[in-house]
């Protein structure tokens, strides 16, 4: 694509994000810190025994992280959108059932996997390019804390046993759009943010067995369909309980719109669960309906309420009645090492 119309592209869809985010009214300044959430007042209402409550709660805030406006606007500028226009326009023509800002989205998958961000099971040794081998995890250094590293994990390079070898985790959306590698935690953050910057309504879906992944609302399909970057996955729910064999308790969904349980999204059968231990089913309904009443502007809940309704008669279908798979819901693990799947439950069947 012509790169003058490409730059007049973004700058006019930078323009058009700008003024929506401007009358939604919904974005926080720009110096938000959200390296930790701040408490929620409801939890105070919470009893100290309430694990679960407590947990729920503090997830819900990871979406102030992609809602400040100058990082939406920092994406877009990030990403190729050439790239991802041209391969939206040719997921269009193979299936006419999505909607263009679905092919979008399909488009940003195949940037992202192929060319945006990278898998790290074990960092190459930056002064000889060799294997390194992991010696532990530390507290991460102030300026790796100072870019949202939560820790920091050590290696040791296999032929010169002298060199140390760093890897922060970093949280913050907007470091990651620099430091494009890592897991499926980094990914899923940037990844969020991306579609968001593109336009579309998007959730980060936690599960409680160590993955996270992201859904984004679609407006032909009238629901939320799942993206797994890491995988290059549109709308293949059932890749974890199938093709990857993983069992699951529970999958939560969270934006700035509120939270959902959507755990029988993923987990449709009583053998690819385990058990909800965390608390009781009740605290978890709780923790949802007070994160949805903070959330929720006035103007915006009955419209919002309107499609819980609808999600949960889709998600209750799934019990009632067993699905098929679709293509690609059955395909093993690609991203990460042997070892780390097979020490996740990860390997498929």
């Amino acid at each position: 694509m012509d790169p003058e119309l490409v730059s007049d592209l973004g700058r006019r869809f930078r323009q058009l994000m700008a003024e929506k985010r401007q009358n939604q009214g919904q974005m926080p300044p720009d110096n938000t810190h959200t390296s930790s959430p701040p408490p929620a007042a409801s939890q105070t209402q919470a009893p100290q025994s309430d694990a679960l409550y407590r947990e729920v709660v503090r997830l819900s805030y990871v979406p102030q992280r992609f809602q400040r406006q100058g990082l939406l606007d920092t994406a877009l500028d990030t990403l190729d959108l050439g790239k991802i226009y041209a391969w939206a326009d040719e997921f269009a023509a193979e299936d006419a059932q999505l909607g263009h800002q679905d092919c979008v989205i399909k488009g940003l998958l195949k940037y992202f996997k192929t060319e945006f961000f990278t898998w790290v099971n074990e960092p190459k040794c930056s002064k000889c390019g060799g294997e390194t081998q992991m010696q532990g995890v530390q507290r991460p250094s102030e300026e790796e804390r100072s870019k949202s590293a939560g820790r920091t994990e050590v290696y040791r390079c296999k032929v010169d046993a002298s060199h140390i070898e760093r890897f922060p985790r970093y949280d913050d959306p907007g470091t990651l759009l620099e430091w494009r590698k890592g897991r499926c935690g980094e990914w899923a953050n940037c990844f969020t943010l991306c579609c968001l910057a593109l336009g579309s309504r998007a959730r980060w879906v936690w599960n409680a067995e160590d993955h996270v992944w992201t859904e984004v609302y679609s407006e032909t399909l009238k629901r939320w369909v799942h993206c797994d970057s890491c995988e290059q996955a549109f709308d293949q729910p059932q890749i974890y309980a199938v093709g990857w064999g993983k069992k699951m308790s529970y999958c939560l969904a969270f934006s700035s719109e509120g939270a959902q349980d959507v755990t029988r999204r993923y987990v449709r059968k009583s053998e690819q669960s385990l058990p909800r231990t965390r608390g009781s089913e009740e605290s978890l309904r709780r923790a949802i309906r007070d994160i949805n009443d903070r959330c929720r502007a006035p103007a915006d809940r009955a419209k919002l309420a309107e499609e819980d309704e609808a999600e949960e008669r889709e998600l209750s279908a799934y019990q009632a009645e067993p699905t098929q798979t679709v293509p690609g819901e059955e395909r093993p693990r690609e991203s990460g090492s042997t070892a780390w799947k097979e020490a996740r439950g990860e390997m498929g069947k």
